[in-house]
């Protein structure tokens, strides 16, 4: 007999899926749920499309999404950033013609620039030599930085120089104008023109191409632009869906969901996977929630990562009330079939599904295989502390954790303090990006 098709399968799955997440909802929402909304819990399983339709806005039409480009890309012109001090190295106020300077955002104490500082410290060896001016940026208090510059790491690791930016010239020259606020992150920019930007792992291959004279910004600035808009984008549901904790209004949020990925196809499922999220966890909204999430499952059947993201969102993300534990093991194993058994994301995702179900001795065996599959060393490490739990701790799902209760006062929708990264969304809070 055949193996049946993922595609298929998934399909048998979500249909025969038994979830109980109608039975839970109506009892944890009966003393509050009016009586239409009591008389149609029953029929949210059944017919999903019914479901997400009555949660809809009157009009079926998609708003357009107003997306507003990056001031900052390959080839965009951008002043040179004033510091206010520089604790090492030589103080820089303006482009010297034909010099690069790669301009690199760090933290005294953040984890990943200690983790890059080797990488940096390799560039700064390989190109200073060429005639490129290195300029680590951090945002910290001078007295600050001289103490941790008489410590053993940055005696190690800082060759080049460091200036003190408590104004945040440079990230707002450089970062804001992504729509990303990032450390540890390189900006390598010449007589006033950005060349390339990215994590430091990534930078060699650029910088190597600059110092050659064959780098071109324009051959990436369409690829940097659409990051841009993309980052943006998830900017604005963040602070959206902060907003909607606040007033309730979740329909706001679901439309700026639905235009953006209407906006950037081949993003679609990013935003359709966050609005399933937001729906079954802040929003409260198992039934619909569900009830698109298994349209989603449907439609991406032959999407391994959009698979694991349902499951996993639906299992794992504290902040989901109601846990429909049959469709996360549905799309879990559907995942795991289409890597035929052979992708390790898939099988560590299906391990969660069985633990949550009270299946230690299935939940077992696919992390162990996860642990098998899995060629990053520090993944692995994390898959083998959470087989150690499933040895160890009782099967069950993973506990309900509300979420911090936004701040009562103002939505703050454009104010860098809440957007992810401190980034500026450039758009009024009232219409979240739409027009």
């Amino acid at each position: 007999m055949s193996r049946p098709r993922p595609a298929a399968a998934l399909l048998t799955l979500c249909a025969l899926c038994a979830s109980r997440v109608d039975a839970a909802r109506a009892a944890m929402t009966a003393s509050r749920a009016p009586a239409s909304q009591a008389a149609s819990t029953s029929q949210a399983a059944t017919a999903p499309q019914a479901a997400s339709t009555s949660q809809a806005p009157p009009t079926k039409r998609v708003r357009r999404y107003n997306a507003v480009p990056p001031t900052v890309y390959p080839g965009a012109k951008v002043a040179f950033p004033q510091f206010a001090s520089w604790p090492k190295g030589t103080a820089h106020a303006t482009y010297a013609a034909g010099t690069v300077y790669v301009f690199e955002f760090f933290s005294t104490t953040c984890s990943h620039c200690h983790e890059a500082a080797p990488i940096v410290l390799s560039l700064v060896e390989e190109f200073a030599p060429q005639g490129f001016v290195f300029v680590g940026v951090t945002d910290e208090d001078e007295a600050k930085v001289r103490a941790w510059l008489e410590g053993e790491e940055a005696k190690e690791f800082v060759q080049h120089s460091i200036a003190c930016d408590p104004a945040k010239s440079a990230q707002k020259t450089l970062q804001d104008g992504t729509y990303q606020v990032l450390s540890p992150r390189m900006f390598a920019v010449k007589d006033g023109v950005v060349l390339w930007y990215g994590h430091p792992e990534i930078a060699r291959e650029p910088l190597a191409k600059i110092a050659a004279g064959t780098w071109n910004p324009e051959s990436i600035r369409q690829e940097f632009v659409t990051n841009a808009l993309i980052a943006r984008a998830k900017n604005q549901t963040s602070s959206l869906v902060t907003q909607c904790e606040k007033d309730g209004d979740w329909v706001k949020a679901f439309e700026l969901f639905e235009s953006i990925a209407a906006a950037f196809p081949e993003q679609a499922a990013t935003f359709e996977l966050q609005k399933f999220g937001t729906m079954i966890g802040p929003a409260d909204q198992p039934l619909e929630g569900y009830a698109y999430g298994r349209e989603l499952a449907v439609k991406y059947a032959n999407d391994i990562a959009s698979l694991r993201t349902l499951a996993r969102t639906t299992l794992n993300v504290p902040a989901v009330r109601v846990r429909d534990l049959d469709f996360a093991f549905a799309v879990a194993r559907a995942a795991d079939m289409l890597g035929k058994g052979e992708d390790a994301r898939a099988a560590e995702v299906l391990a969660l599904a069985h633990f949550s179900r009270g299946d230690r001795e299935s939940a077992i065996a696919a992390q162990e295989r996860a642990i098998r599959l899995q060629e990053n060393a520090k993944l692995k490490r994390t898959y083998e502390q959470q087989l150690e739990k499933y040895r160890k701790d009782d099967p069950k799902p993973v506990p309900y954790t509300p979420r911090p209760k936004p701040n009562a006062a103002g939505a703050g929708a454009n104010t860098p303090a809440n957007t992810p990264g401190g980034a500026p969304v450039n758009a009024p809070a009232s219409t979240g990006g739409l027009m």
